[in-house]
């Protein structure tokens, strides 16, 4: 069985059972799409003109094959980057259902200023995973009542969530603090005023991407 997703992945296979996907986002910068994975469900190799993001929500084998090379992850927050044009297919290796998010980079974005990487507020661990010249992504984690000071960037920002939290946030005018999943995703374009918190009494993980 065969279906084609927002973002133009195409070919995904699973005997009886077709993937599920969902549409999370879609604007000029971005488009974000949650699929998930049977088990044995997998994508026929293909490409993309735009670069994307694939981002592992939940614990399980995932392969995710870019060009001639196997790349295997395990648990949540397992990031790959895969450049426009490259050949990939993702696969799920796991007895029960995975589910990742895949976000497209599109290329008719306006592009932002170069900025480095700013310090984590106390208390706030980061850690860079990728950065090329289409993304920067970096995995913060927010201790109890952890909270950064509200600032800007540069850039468009795209934050997933990876670990459940109660979590805060400020986004230009927009205000809400409510209990968030593993995959929800958060939009902050350039230059509005923004800041998370930790609204718990346990520490969460996101992964903070910022688009170039």
């Amino acid at each position: 069985m065969t279906m084609v997703v927002a973002t133009g992945c195409v070919a995904l296979r699973a005997a009886g059972q077709a993937p599920n996907p969902t549409s999370m986002l879609d604007n000029s910068t971005v488009a974000v799409t949650r699929l998930q994975f049977p088990p044995g469900a997998r994508e026929d190799q293909h490409t993309h003109p735009f670069a994307v993001l694939i981002v592992q929500l939940t614990q399980g084998q995932v392969t995710v094959t870019d060009r001639e090379m196997l790349r295997i992850g395990s648990r949540a927050g397992e990031v790959w980057f895969i450049p426009a044009a490259t050949p990939h297919a993702i696969s799920n290796r796991s007895p029960r259902p995975i589910e990742v998010l895949k976000a497209a980079i599109k290329t008719d974005r306006t592009p932002a200023p170069a900025a480095p990487p700013t310090q984590a507020p106390e208390g706030i661990t980061r850690t860079t995973l990728v950065d090329n010249a289409d993304v920067r992504v970096v995995r913060a984690r927010f201790p109890a009542n952890g909270r950064e000071p509200l600032h800007t960037h540069p850039n468009d920002l795209l934050t997933i969530q990876i670990t459940r939290g109660k979590v805060a946030i400020t986004n230009g005018n927009e205000q809400s603090t409510l209990d968030r999943e593993p995959g929800f995703v958060q939009f902050l374009p350039r230059n509005v005023p923004h800041a998370f918190a930790n609204a718990d009494t346990k520490p969460f993980e996101l992964l903070s991407v910022s688009i170039k």
